[in-house]
This record gives structure tokens, C-alpha cells and sequence, in this order.
């Protein structure tokens, strides 16, 4: 017996379905890392939760700018949230400037802050002188290395 999906699965379904997905594995290799009182002390988790921090910042700003960005980069804004959790800061609403004069510039400049986290966070995996940190880091990069193609996807759309 055959039985078929007769509904089509749009763009936007496949980008919050495949990083909800990530965002659960990274969350939980997250809760393995580094105790949070143990990164506090150390200057990679120092640098790596003002990263993170600025990123929220960043994306609160695109979504308070554009609500119409809100359920596309709502997802990644909480992975960030997160990232910051696991490494031992609370992640706190703050402000940013807004960079974009539309949704789409504000997509590609968020695209392009990943890209940058991502390799800023292989630095500071290299740079962790904890094994734990190190491994907590280097999830962190993953996840920002895959937020930057799904943002891309988006200017696709």
C-alpha cells in the first residue's frame, strides 16, 4: 500500500525543521562543555560570551526592525542564547544599531556575522587551554559555520 504527502514543504519549513534539529544537537553537547564557573575565569570564555552577547544584540535588533524576519531568525537568535547559557553567561537583551535599511540587507548582514563567529570561534578553539572549553568552543563554531548557508538560503527566497 502506498500512502503519499500530497502537501509541498516549503524553503522555510526545511531551514526552521533542519536548524531546530541542529540547535538540539548543539544544545545538548552544550550542557557537556565546560562548567560555567570554570569558563567565567577563562579569557577564551570571556571573549566568546561578548561574541555571543553582540550576536544577540545584533539579531534583536534585525527582528525589533523587520518583525517580519521575526519566525526565520527567532530559531538562530535562541541557539545564540544557548551558546552564551553554556558558556556561563546569561544572555540579556541589549541594544544594537541597525546596519540594514531592508530585510534583506538586514539577512545578509546577520549571514555575514556568521561567517565571521564562526572563524573567530575556530581561533579561540585553538586558543582554549581547557579540553572541555575547547570542545564547548568548537560546537559553538559549528553552529555558527551552519547559521551563515541557511541565512543565505533565505535571500533565496
Amino acid at each position: 500500500m502506498h500512502v503519499g504527502v500530497d502537501q509541498a514543504i516549503s524553503r522555510r519549513a526545511v531551514l526552521i525543521g533542519a536548524t531546530g534539529i541542529a540547535g538540539a544537537g548543539i544544545l545538548s553537547a552544550c550542557t557537556t562543555g565546560a562548567e560555567p564557573s570554570t569558563a567565567a575565569a577563562d579569557p577564551v570564555s570571556a571573549e566568546v560570551a561578548g561574541a555571543e552577547q553582540s550576536l544577540i544584540a545584533q539579531y534583536q535588533a534585525f527582528i525589533t526592525a523587520f518583525p517580519e524576519l521575526s519566525a526565520d531568525l527567532t530559531p538562530l537568535l535562541e541557539q545564540h542564547a544557548d551558546h552564551a547559557n553554556a558558556i556561563g553567561v546569561k544572555a540579556t537583551a541589549t541594544s544594537a544599531p541597525v546596519a540594514a535599511a531592508d530585510a534583506r540587507t538586514a539577512i545578509a548582514v546577520l549571514a555575514d556575522a556568521e561567517r565571521a563567529a564562526a572563524k573567530a570561534r575556530r581561533a579561540s578553539c585553538v586558543a582554549a587551554t581547557d579540553q572541555g572549553l575547547a570542545r564547548l568552543v568548537a560546537l559553538i563554531a559549528a553552529s555558527e559555520a551552519s547559521h551563515a548557508p541557511a541565512l543565505t538560503r533565505l535571500l533565496a527566497t
